[in-house]
């Protein structure tokens, strides 16, 4: 039997609270843009809403920042192995997560689950 990770939603809850517990300024920005409605897709493009940025900006306590993309981490399969996800990195995050590494001061990379997002921070502020 094949145990469920969290929804991507739920590891952002997760990150979130994290974040707060440790006294960390951080901002989520809007992901879902998917709308039905024409007029907000109109006003989406006016205000030039731009798919693929990173889900959270966090102010590191060493005075940069840090761009994380967060994924849903994989089930654990039987035989005890995370199964590696399949929420794929769109071409959009991508060229974000890039361009943003290049900036002094900034890192900007790909979390699968609050976990892993975590234990990064962690790393970063060590150093």
């Amino acid at each position: 039997m094949k145990v469920k990770a969290p929804t991507e939603s739920e590891e952002q809850i997760a990150l979130a609270d994290w974040l707060r517990l440790n006294n960390y300024l951080f901002y989520k920005s809007p992901s879902e843009t998917y709308t039905t409605s024409w007029s907000q897709k109109r006003k989406n493009k006016a205000e030039w809403v731009t798919k693929g940025f990173p889900d959270i900006t966090i102010v590191l306590k060493r005075r940069s920042l840090l761009f994380i993309e967060l994924k849903k981490q994989g089930n654990i399969l039987n035989n005890g192995k995370r199964w590696v996800s399949s929420w794929k990195v769109s071409e959009e995050q991508k060229k974000w997560i890039e361009t943003l590494s290049r900036v002094d001061n900034i890192e900007a990379c790909v979390c699968y689950g609050a976990e892993e997002a975590i234990n990064l921070i962690k790393k970063i502020e060590i150093l």
